[in-house]
């Protein structure tokens, strides 16, 4: 087989060029610090890369999730906290004013308290998020959930929908409750039914106005403090749970960065020595390119 000088020329340069990529992409390797900087470098563990960049992202979401599920949770619980303590209050004021020694104008002092006790309840029903959206109103939260007609009449116009955020790759927490059932759906002390704690509140003051207090009142409270209790039981669990998943995700994320690190940080100290090496074969592959283009018969004629 003959070889042409124009064919060895061909050769050469191409031997000078396969050996500059080389070099080039040992430079680029040890300037950005990274062994894989293109999926030609390393087609698998690009592969892999891509893959675990993008597990990565979906699971630092899972912990912005967390983060905003616990915040409203907090606030949940604060606010639902705020209504055990005035709810405790009325009764306390209940069980002072079924007290026979207390007479009509004492009654209806306590009933003042009562009704301001009733604003802070629905304004606690009412409450919103830092967004805000209201905290009890279900999958309507641009709306107050909560209002009645001045006349003891109180209406729920939020719906009973539980918002369900992804907060793993398997798991999902409600990011609240729904005020139906944590204001309306209280079991009536008379047996049967339901009736909401600001319809109790509402009777209750306005029979310590009519110098009647009724004593089945306190049964309706303590109804009505079970079930924010029960409430704020499901809260803590559900707070719990995201912290418990929270380490869950940290630990793999940790455990993914270091698997990432393991595919794609260069090597500094192979990298470098590549790098000389490949200097030399540079070199080379230039001298013996020279040198075999003075091989040419031409030089003799």
């Amino acid at each position: 087989m003959r070889i042409g000088t124009l064919n060895m020329f061909q050769q050469g340069v191409n031997a000078i060029i396969d050996r500059q990529n080389d070099l080039f992409r040992t430079q680029q390797q040890l300037s950005s610090g990274k062994r894989i900087n293109r999926p030609s470098d390393d087609p698998s563990g690009a592969a892999q890369l891509l893959g675990l960049s993008k597990s990565l992202k979906v699971t630092d979401q899972h912990q912005r999730n967390i983060d905003s599920v616990s915040s409203r949770l907090e606030l949940e619980d604060s606010s639902l906290a705020g209504v055990g303590d005035a709810l405790q209050r009325a009764r306390e004021l209940t069980v002072q004013g079924l007290n026979d020694t207390n007479g009509p104008v004492a009654r209806a002092g306590i009933a003042k308290e009562i009704r301001q006790i009733l604003d802070q309840v629905k304004g606690l029903a009412n409450r919103t998020d830092a967004t805000g959206e209201y905290l009890f109103a279900g999958f309507k939260g641009q709306s107050a959930p909560f209002s009645d007609n001045g006349a003891g009449v109180f209406s729920y116009t939020g719906d009973q929908g539980q918002r369900l955020v992804q907060v793993g790759a398997a798991r999902q927490i409600a990011d609240g409750n729904s005020g139906f059932d944590v204001f309306m759906k209280i079991p009536a002390a008379s047996g049967g039914g339901y009736k909401d704690v600001f319809s109790t509140l509402y009777k209750l003051a306005t029979d310590l106005e009519a110098n009647a207090p009724n004593p089945a009142s306190l049964d309706q409270l303590d109804n009505a403090m079970r079930n924010i209790t029960g409430i704020r039981a499901t809260v803590g669990a559900r707070l719990n749970a995201a912290d418990s998943q929270k380490t869950v995700n940290a630990s793999l994320i940790e455990q993914m960065t270091n698997t990432r690190s393991t595919i794609e940080d260069l090597d500094y100290a192979k990298a470098a020595s590549r790098l000389s090496r490949q200097s030399v074969t540079l070199q080379a592959a230039q001298q013996a390119f020279v040198k075999v283009q003075n091989l040419n018969l031409f030089k003799f004629l």
